[in-house]
């Protein structure tokens, strides 16, 4: 597997590890595999970004495992908020999805890892190990669409679509809104106000050059962002 390392020696302690995953078996399973595991110690569990963003403060664990698909705060705002607090901690993100969007935002916020749901909890392991050690792990399939430029890892191919010119925040509202959630549950889920909500939603919507839910929940299946 391509890795990209600056490496320091692992110590005799075990590696601290906070699953993050919004399903409760999900969560479970992979907590209860991973303490299987001599060299790996899971400190704590959380179901979403804000509750992680916590649990991590409160334990300051060596890797957070994160789900990407969760309600609420963005994972990526939540890996920024971490480092800033948290600065030691590594953050491996996870998902069923290889989409570029996805890809490019982790390398955007530097995430430590990004791993598809697909891979054996040994691979898991692995990753965990990796990144601990101060090793960049990406899966083998999201390597292979990465390339080094002037010492920073980027996509070869970045995306070009209408949906790039995007902030984070705003494609976060569109997913969020995509899946028929009133702009009002909306602000809520993302801890905003309804104004700030509507600003950001009229933004979106002027930069697709799309005027109405519909249209916006047929985008967002096209682009892969919400399953339909």
């Amino acid at each position: 597997m391509s890795q990209i390392s600056d490496a320091k020696p692992l110590t005799e302690k075990p590696i601290t590890v906070v699953v993050v995953d919004d399903h409760g078996i999900v969560r479970d399973g992979v907590s209860g595999m991973l303490s299987r595991e001599k060299d790996i110690r899971v400190v704590g569990m959380a179901e979403n970004a804000d509750e992680a963003i916590s649990k991590v403060v409160e334990t300051r664990p060596d890797v957070v495992l994160m789900d990407i698909d969760m309600p609420g705060v963005s994972c990526f705002d939540a890996v920024q908020i971490i480092r800033s607090r948290v600065p030691n901690t590594k953050v491996i993100l996870v998902t069923a999805h290889e989409h570029d969007e996805y890809i490019e935002q982790a390398l955007r916020v530097k995430a430590n890892g990004y791993l598809i749901k697909t891979q054996s909890m040994a691979a898991l392991a692995d990753a965990i190990r990796d990144v601990a050690n101060g090793k960049i792990h990406f899966s083998p399939e999201v390597m292979d669409r990465l390339v080094v430029k002037g010492g920073k890892i980027e996509l070869e191919n970045p995306p070009k679509t209408r949906r790039s010119m995007l902030s984070p925040r705003e494609r976060e509202l569109l997913r969020i809104l995509a899946k028929g959630v009133s702009l009002k549950e909306a602000a809520s889920i993302l801890g905003i106000s309804y104004k700030t909500a509507d600003k950001q939603k009229a933004s979106l919507m002027a930069k697709l050059d799309i005027h109405n839910r519909v249209e916006l929940s047929r985008f967002a299946i096209r682009e892969g962002m919400i399953e339909p």
